[in-house]
């Protein structure tokens, strides 16, 4: 009885962003790298009454680790001063991860949540910087495949020195608990350099 649920949740999260893709006043492209993993990222922004729909597609691929991909539909607003924000929303994982030597199923839905500070909003004006972090979670009953669980976490920096590009330095942690006995788990943290695209 899972997998209807978990499809029709997905294909909401398609239509959300093929919906935003239509409409978006602004859309943003990320590609990072390090020496054993690329990392990929496109989202749209549409505004709305006093706040922002956000949706986005993105993966990374490590050859010896993962091959994952990720659709989020979130809301995002401004909180108590200029240039901080936060967003809530859904976040969806399918693909694959090997442990020993064996691929494991991944397909997760779950919640997402961010916090970003845009320093060039604040009263630095002159610092082009903006800061974010996530975090995402797909706790058991949202969990399909060969997954119990899945946790995300991401940290970014990025630095805009064009109006149109930036430089980003980003740190990934994903933690992925299997369903098999004994109970077995699949974890990694890297960190990435690569550019941003604004268009």
């Amino acid at each position: 009885m899972k997998k209807p649920a978990v499809l029709l949740a997905v294909t909401t999260l398609i239509f959300i962003f093929c919906a935003d893709i239509a409409a978006a006043t602004d859309y943003r492209f990320r590609l990072s790298t390090n020496q054993n993993a690329l990392d990929a990222e496109f989202d749209a922004h549409i505004d709305m009454s006093n706040s922002q729909l956000v949706t986005g597609i993105s993966g990374v691929y490590d050859n010896d680790d993962f091959k994952l991909l990720f659709l989020k539909a979130l809301i995002s607003n401004e909180l108590l001063f200029d240039g901080l924000s936060a967003g809530l929303g859904f976040k969806g994982a399918w693909g694959e991860a090997e442990k020993h030597h064996f691929d494991r199923d991944v397909l997760n839905l779950g919640f997402a949540c961010y916090v970003g500070y845009d320093l060039s909003k604040s009263g630095l004006n002159n610092l082009p910087i903006l800061l974010t972090t996530s975090f995402y979670i797909s706790p058991e009953p949202l969990a399909f495949g060969d997954t119990e669980e899945l946790i995300e976490v991401m940290a970014e920096g990025s630095w805009k020195v064009l109006d149109q590009a930036a430089i980003v330095i980003n740190y990934r942690y994903i933690e992925i608990d299997f369903d098999q006995r004994p109970k077995m788990q699949k974890s990694d943290n890297a960190g990435f350099l690569g550019l941003r695209f604004f268009f």
